[in-house]
């Protein structure tokens, strides 16, 4: 009976010392790698996320430079106003060169507002109602509009009566970008 007893004590022994080492050693060892494993893919994933930033940057370097030179180029033929000089007047002399090559009846010029884009830019906004033959209001409007000296057709209203055959009102609205100087 004594060495029954001794077999239940070194059994319950040894199951006391497997149990004391799995929760101090084994336990805390397998949650060990297992943070250690996530830290490491959490660096992976930011070091992912950084390189693909990084080549974001460069690209977009390339597109700001090729915006910047390709905006200079754009914008010379750009109409320069003085500090001075009335925008409005500006509006009006744009309108009135194009207006001039052609046999328009003019009901209303009337420039609106400016609004400032930024220290170096403004545009103008005005509207012209006319009256004319349908051909030369749409070759006008081609010819007004011409972005590469900064004029622009906002908006466009044709209304045509019955009683006058050909002839069309067009009620525009133009817009002029220009520099500031």
């Amino acid at each position: 009976m004594n060495q029954f007893t001794w077999n239940l004590k070194s059994v319950g022994l040894l199951a006391i010392v497997v149990l004391l080492c799995a929760e101090y050693i084994v336990f805390p060892w397998f949650d060990w790698v297992s943070d250690t494993q996530t830290s490491i893919i959490s660096a992976q994933e930011k070091l992912e996320k950084q390189e693909r930033l990084i080549a974001k940057a460069k690209v977009l370097e390339e597109q700001r430079e090729a915006l910047t030179s390709g905006f200079s180029e754009q914008i010379k033929d750009y109409v320069i106003v003085k500090k001075n000089q009335d925008s409005a007047v500006v509006w009006l002399q744009e309108l009135d060169s194009h207006l001039a090559n052609y046999d328009f009846v003019v009901n209303n010029k009337s420039p609106r507002r400016e609004v400032e884009i930024n220290s170096e830019f403004a545009v103008f906004v005005g509207k012209v109602n006319i009256r004319g033959k349908y051909s030369q209001v749409l070759h006008f409007l081609d010819k007004l509009e011409n972005e590469s000296v900064g004029n622009r057709v906002r908006q466009l209203r044709l209304t045509r009566n019955p009683a006058t055959k050909g002839k069309v009102v067009a009620d525009i609205e133009f817009v002029k970008v220009f520099k500031r100087s």
